[in-house]
């Protein structure tokens, strides 16, 4: 026995079911639009609440993908996994840098993004990490930092910055340096920093 919505599309001519299909899709996107941040919502809340159904179907549907592959599909699938993984990473890191003040160290200026770095302000990293607040560093950080609504404890430091506080008891040799000539301007110059006069 067919429903009276079945039996209705039976008898309607393909034009007019196309044009029901567009009216549906239509109407639904003006929803979605008009409550993007409801549905967003809905959506995180869903997936939070069942992490192991949704990676347990993954797997299922990329062991299928994978048992019925030629070789030379599987080293495709692997390659599209790798860019889609590699986009993430940047995405999450592009994400984190902007919340902290961009690309930028906030301690010498250095904006080279391949010195760059998220630093712990309180020094308390080996903390965290003991803690397992977060796994590794990379991806697993730069998420943590974005479920967390990017704590303020953290900042952009560059790796020689990074190492000068270390190295320094906590303090970057470029401050105690500005509070030993708080007269000048720093900046870098030639790989180092450099006092520049102000006038």
């Amino acid at each position: 026995m067919e429903t009276p919505n079945q039996d209705l599309k039976k008898q309607s001519s393909p034009s007019e079911r196309d044009l029901y299909r567009v009216r549906n899709n239509a109407a639904g996107a003006k929803y979605r639009e008009a409550n993007r941040e409801l549905i967003r919502d809905k959506m995180r809340k869903w997936r939070d609440e069942n992490r192991d159904k949704i990676s347990g179907y993954s797997k299922v549907l990329r062991d299928r993908k994978f048992a019925k592959a030629t070789p030379e599909e599987v080293v495709a699938i692997r390659t599209a996994e790798s860019e889609k993984s590699k986009r993430q990473h940047q995405r999450n890191k592009d994400a984190v840098f902007e919340a902290y003040g961009g690309y930028k160290c906030a301690c010498c200026g250095e904006d080279e993004q391949s010195f760059l770095s998220i630093d712990h302000i309180d020094n308390d990293g080996h903390i965290q990490r003991k803690n397992k607040d977060y796994s590794g560093s990379g991806t697993g950080f730069y998420s943590w930092l974005r479920k967390n609504k990017f704590p303020s404890n953290f900042q952009v430091l560059c790796m020689n910055c990074q190492i000068g506080k270390h190295k320094n008891g906590g303090v970057c040799p470029h401050q105690v340096r500005r509070n030993d000539y708080p007269e000048r301007e720093y900046t870098q110059v030639g790989g180092s920093a450099q006092p520049l006069a102000i006038g």
